[in-house]
């Protein structure tokens, strides 16, 4: 599946939970934190080094046996990145919308969904949480998701939920099984336009002024690295703070090997 197979799908962003909800009190004086996630990595090196090389800490999110997983993936951490899991999960049916290699699906058992993500934490080394490529239908799934989230608790690993359905329930399940958890507010590159993806890191901004915190997931294209090179500035605003995606899921987890 090519990547980046969730575009034009945007949700609009959830409504967050408070600080005080999340455990992470913020004063009105307190950066505002923001986390990038970059999804989709592993099928090209040197765009993800570019994006590694904006001198902004991001998060990237490998998918799990593709050409460069695992050199990406300890290439990434050693520029000081932090590396989650892209697991492939099985989005509502439609024309082309293989997740790829090392998916989750609907039909198969609780073991045999623990050895899938076991197998794919491999292909990752030092992921430290992992979140959903496509899984429109997955995260509908709570048996489902309660077998991968078994994983990533039993690994102390947190999980992202990409939302790429207002119907998941990834993320409270999470929560409600003791695991550390985040989910995406903002999608910066479901169109790829240059501008658009600008105005997608302003909106990311002003929602981190708002509420306090904000994570946004873009994917290793072209327009995307360019935007955020413009955008360097804003981001690092004296009342910006940008995080690991971990920090805003409580700290994230121990990883994964």
């Amino acid at each position: 599946m090519a990547p980046g197979a969730h575009r034009g799908n945007a949700l609009p962003p959830p409504q967050p939970r408070t600080p005080a909800e999340q455990g992470k009190p913020i004063g009105s004086d307190s950066p505002r934190l923001v986390a990038v996630v970059i999804d989709d990595v592993g099928f090209d090196e040197s765009m993800a080094l570019e994006f590694a090389n904006l001198g902004l800490p991001m998060t990237f999110a490998i998918l799990p046996h593709q050409r460069y997983s695992l050199t990406l993936a300890s290439r990434l951490r050693a520029m000081g990145h932090e590396v989650i899991l892209h697991l492939p999960m099985q989005p509502v049916g439609r024309p082309g919308s293989d997740p790829g290699e090392g998916a989750v699906t609907e039909g198969l058992s609780r073991d045999e969904i623990r050895a899938i993500v076991a197998g794919d934490l491999e292909s990752v080394p030092g992921a430290v949480g992992l979140n959903n490529h496509m899984g429109s239908r997955a995260t509908t799934d709570p048996i489902l998701m309660r077998s991968v989230l078994e994983v990533a608790r039993e690994r102390g690993l947190y999980f992202l939920d990409s939302r790429t359905t207002s119907a998941t329930v990834a993320y409270d399940l999470a929560l409600e099984m003791g695991i550390p958890a985040a989910r995406r507010g903002v999608f910066l590159d479901d169109r790829r336009e240059r501008s658009y993806i600008e105005a997608q890191v302003r909106s990311l901004l002003e929602r981190a002024r708002t509420e306090g915190f904000a994570l946004a997931i873009g994917h290793p294209d072209q327009a995307t690295l360019e935007a955020l090179k413009e955008s360097t500035g804003l981001l690092r605003s004296p009342d910006i703070r940008m995080v690991p995606a971990s920090t805003l899921a409580g700290g994230g987890g121990q990883g994964a090997g």
